[in-house]
């Protein structure tokens, strides 16, 4: 009985979906643009892990009305056809994810905007429409994926992951196929299946219908 290659594809969010960092950009316009960057440059000097940086980077958003950080998300440009993308991924059959270790709020935003059934995250609560300092981040992107389709049964080697920084690198080496979007890293370039540049997220969907029907797997 034939199978289909692929049964799942999750999308990075950052440099990605959006063209730019959605948060570091937001940060800008919230007022807190500089204590943002500080932390950013201290993450990549090697003084603070990666969990040390988004802990502090979402501590930085406690307090604030999540309306006024998502109408801040809001301006940062986005690839085209993101819609259209996740409603043909879909009619292919395939479950459609976002993968990041970005707030669980601009994922159900994104959820709300976009049509993806479900996302990997980390987490920050909000109540009463106020982000709160319940913060759980997710550094490893790979743990998270690895969590999130043993507990839906998907097998990782039937997941593409689309992504352009090094956090989806370590994704890319557990899934069974992977897209390297849009990246100047050669690092990511190379851990990837397949690599490509465009503004239209049409064309990932056109390259994965191309090879699921070109190659099925059988059981």
């Amino acid at each position: 009985m034939k199978t289909p290659k692929f049964v799942e594809v999750s999308f990075d969010i950052d440099k990605t979906l959006f063209r730019q960092p959605a948060l570091t950009q937001a940060a800008r316009g919230l007022g807190i643009g500089k204590k943002w960057d500080t932390i950013d440059e201290m993450y990549h000097k090697k003084r603070i892990t990666l969990r040390q940086a988004l802990l502090q980077q979402f501590q930085l958003l406690v307090g604030m009305k999540l309306a006024d950080v998502l109408a801040e998300v809001s301006k940062v440009p986005m690839m085209r056809n993101i819609r259209e993308t996740v409603d043909k991924l879909l009619g292919l059959g395939l479950s459609v994810i976002l993968c990041t270790d970005n707030p669980d709020f601009l994922c159900q935003y994104l959820v709300e905007q976009f049509g993806f059934r479900g996302f990997v995250s980390s987490k920050v609560a909000v109540k009463n429409g106020m982000i709160t300092d319940d913060i759980e981040p997710l550094p490893d992107k790979r743990l998270g994926i690895r969590k999130y389709c043993a507990w839906m049964s998907i097998p990782l080697r039937k997941t593409v992951h689309v992504g352009d920084g090094l956090n989806d690198v370590p994704v890319f080496r557990v899934v069974g196929y992977s897209i390297a979007l849009n990246t100047n890293l050669e690092k990511v370039r190379r851990a990837a299946s397949h690599q490509m540049e465009t503004d239209d997220l049409l064309d990932v969907y056109k390259h994965i219908q191309s090879e699921m029907s070109s190659t099925r797997s059988v059981n």
